[in-house]
C-alpha cells in the first residue's frame, strides 16, 4: 500500500485501495454464506466501471508503466485487506481483540523487518523528530489502533455493514492529496470515483442475503433481505 504511493497520487490511490468492500462482498458470498443479489451483481459491476473510468486518463497519457506497477501494487493490498477481513470476521468474538491484533502485528512485522533489513539501507535514514513522530504515529495511531477498532467493530456488526464506513476513506484522501499534494481531479475520475462509491454502497447496503440455519431441523434456509 504504502509502496504504491511512489507510482500513483496518494488521492487515486486511497480511492482503489477502498473499493476492497467490492472483493469483500464477492468473497464473503463464498465463506461467510452471503450470496449476492441481483443488486449486488449490479453494483459489483458499477464499480469496476468506475476503476475504468478513474484508471483511463492515465493510461491514456503515455505513463502506464509506472501507473500499472503502482494500480498492481494497490490491488494485492485490497486483496490482501479482502482476505484478512473475512478472517477477522470469521474470528471475531471468538478471541481477544486486543490479543489478536497484537499477535497479527508481531507475526507481521517479522517477515517485513527482514525484507526491509535486506533491500533497503538502514544506515542513510535521517533520525528526526519529525521522522520519528511520523513512525510512531503511523505504528500506533494508523496501524495498531486502527486494526483493533477494526476488529472490535467487526465483533458486534456484519462486515458489509462495517464496510459501508470505508466510503468515507476515499473522501479524506482526496481532501489531502488536493491540500498537501497539488493533485487536481478532472471529470474522469470525479466520475470514476462516484460510480466506485455507488456501486460499493449498492452491494454493502442492497446486495446479499444471508444463510441461516433453523435451530429445530438444521435445515439452511435463505431469507430475502434488501432484495
Amino acid at each position: 500500500m504504502f509502496h504504491a504511493a511512489e507510482y500513483i497520487s496518494p488521492g487515486i490511490a486511497t480511492v482503489i485501495a477502498n473499493t476492497q468492500p467490492l472483493l469483500a462482498a464477492a468473497l464473503g458470498s463464498v465463506a461467510l454464506n452471503e450470496r449476492l443479489t441481483w443488486r449486488g451483481m449490479a453494483g459489483l459491476l458499477l464499480g469496476f466501471v468506475g476503476i475504468l473510468s478513474i484508471a483511463a486518463p492515465e493510461f491514456l497519457s503515455g505513463g502506464q508503466k509506472t501507473y500499472v506497477i503502482g494500480i498492481a501494487y494497490i490491488i494485492l493490498a485490497a486483496l490482501g485487506i479482502t482476505v484478512s477481513n473475512v478472517m477477522i470476521k470469521r474470528i471475531a468474538g471468538k478471541v481477544d481483540a486486543l490479543m489478536a491484533m497484537g499477535l497479527q502485528m508481531l507475526i507481521g512485522s517479522v517477515p517485513l523487518g527482514i525484507v526491509a533489513w535486506a533491500t533497503e539501507e538502514p544506515a542513510s535514514i535521517q533520525w528526526s523528530f519529525a521522522f520519528i513522530g511520523a513512525l510512531v504515529g503511523l505504528s500506533l495511531l494508523g496501524t495498531a489502533l486502527v486494526y483493533w477498532l477494526w476488529f472490535s467493530v467487526l465483533e458486534k456488526a456484519p462486515l458489509n455493514r462495517a464496510n459501508a464506513f470505508s466510503f468515507l476513506i476515499p473522501i479524506f484522501g482526496l481532501m489531502i492529496g488536493t491540500l498537501f499534494y497539488g493533485e487536481t481531479l478532472g471529470w474522469p475520475q470525479l466520475t470514476g470515483i462516484a460510480l466506485a462509491i455507488a456501486g460499493v454502497s449498492l452491494v454493502t447496503r442492497y446486495g446479499t442475503r444471508s444463510v441461516t440455519v433453523a435451530p429445530e431441523t438444521g435445515l439452511s434456509r435463505s431469507p430475502r433481505t434488501q432484495e
